[in-house]
């Protein structure tokens, strides 16, 4: 031995010029021989051993674990008993196999179309008592009779659900959005409706008209006065906005001046949080520039609007899905006589909040209730809830706020009419995601729902 290694070192030092046979032993790294020759790989170190698996995105990373030995034992004899199907990851390949022997220290199973490779490791998944597993097991050998493989020494397994869930590809729904309370508070919702009985009665139905919506909406502020326009952003420039449609579409308030005749309604602060004016900009002009200059602006604005001959006016924005696309414009004139009171404006900006959420219901119900619609997918349903798949995110952001909705699902040559709660919010890959939760259906649809999951299960790995 001793003699090979000072061959090998000459022979090192016959590729690096200029280096004699007294520099081998400095060379780096030296070339040297192993001493000893490693012991070889036993099964039971292979079985010590841990199998490294890629952590990227892996569910079973915080899994619980099944390690007692009667457990594990319990959950083969079922998959044999029920022949249930398991995936069978071995070489890059996933056979479908089932449990076949059950021995003290190995298993049998068989795989169609199974082809042994120099690979020992394998990775089982499947599906029992609701629970999706996971173990990653040896292979001992294989023959005509099957695979065998080391008994589990551990099964990881994902949360157990109360409700098994069936996947799709090519199940479309259809939902609208169900009505739910817009006051801040119990007691301002029963103001609403006090105040707007009608158009409450109307907003909470299914249907929502927008033609009966208009026509009260125009009675209200017909009895506030009968000068009124409504105006849209998107006719125009944001450099043609006046200062007051744009504090109207970056606050999302109502901009009202009670008397133009007096500089106090343009610079005091309103008491109610929906009302403002020109308190803030003069706040801050006055800041950096002075009361004096400050002053002379608002007074410029105010000039303006008095030449007009406008008395009072109210500028309520107008919404879809919660952003501002217009207002509606109300004022009062030297010949009517008479100004619009703080009140008055309150109500018609509660009115104008009401008939945004018309609209946003009346939108969201002609995209994705219309019978033909295929704009919502369901990605897989369970007897509790599902999960459904568009790709609309300003509906998205919007069911945020208004969670509650009523969705109809072809199913068995008939619509289930179920009810639900949005309870989750994902986005992936330009898709907007909901997790509904259902919490009423239609008489018998949860029973027809049930036979449909049953029925479908069975080919469906879970």
């Amino acid at each position: 031995m001793k003699t090979l290694d000072c061959a090998l070192h000459n022979r090192a030092a016959i590729y690096q010029p200029g280096v004699t046979g007294k520099q081998v032993a400095f060379l780096s790294p030296p070339f040297t021989w192993p001493l000893r020759i490693p012991k070889l790989i036993t099964v039971a170190a292979v079985n010590e051993a841990t199998i490294p698996i890629a952590r990227e995105n892996d569910p079973f990373e915080n899994a619980s674990s099944e390690s007692s030995y009667y457990g594990i034992l319990n959950i083969l004899y079922y998959l044999k008993a029920k022949y249930t199907r398991i995936h069978f990851r071995y070489s890059g390949y996933v056979y479908i196999a089932h449990c076949e022997q059950i021995d003290q220290h190995e298993v049998l199973l068989t795989a169609h179309g199974f082809q042994e490779t120099q690979e020992r490791r394998a990775v089982l998944q499947f599906e029992a008592y609701n629970r999706y597993y996971m173990s990653q097991v040896l292979v001992l050998r294989t023959n005509e009779n099957g695979i065998y493989i080391q008994f589990p020494a551990q099964l990881l397994f994902l949360q157990r659900r109360r409700h098994i869930r069936l996947r799709f590809d090519d199940l479309f729904m259809r939902f609208t959005i169900l009505y739910s309370p817009i006051g801040h508070t119990r007691l301002d919702e029963k103001n609403l409706e006090s105040r707007f009985p009608y158009v409450m009665q109307e907003i909470a139905r299914e249907d929502v008209s927008l033609q009966t919506m208009y026509r009260m909406l125009v009675s209200e502020i017909q009895a506030i006065s009968g000068d009124f326009e409504i105006v849209f952003f998107s006719a125009r420039d944001e450099e043609q906005l006046s200062l007051a449609e744009k504090i109207v579409k970056e606050q999302g308030r109502s901009f009202y001046i009670e008397d133009t005749m007096r500089v106090l309604s343009y610079t005091s602060p309103h008491s109610h949080v929906n009302l403002t004016n020109l308190s803030g900009i003069f706040e801050e002009r006055a800041a950096k520039e002075g009361d004096a200059v400050a002053l002379r602006f608002v007074e410029e604005i105010r000039k303006a609007d008095a030449r007009n001959f406008i008395v009072s006016y109210l500028m309520s924005p107008l919404s879809l899905f919660s952003e501002i696309k217009g207002y509606v414009r109300v004022e009062t004139n030297q010949f009517d006589k008479k100004y619009i009171n703080a009140a008055q404006a309150v109500d018609l900006h509660r009115l104008m909040e009401l008939f945004s959420y018309a609209m946003s219901k009346a939108r969201i119900r002609s995209s994705h209730f219309d019978p033909s619609s295929v704009e919502t997918r369901v990605v897989n349903i369970s007897l509790s809830g599902l999960l459904l798949e568009f790709s609309d995110e300003a509906i998205f952001r919007y069911l945020m706020q208004h969670r509650r909705i009523k969705m109809l699902i072809p199913v068995m040559g008939d619509d289930l009419e179920l009810f639900g709660e949005i309870v989750r919010f994902t986005q992936r890959g330009g898709f907007y995601y909901l997790g509904v939760l259902f919490f009423k259906s239609k008489p018998g649809d949860m029973i027809r729902l049930e036979k449909f999951i049953h029925e479908n299960m069975q080919f469906q790995f879970l």
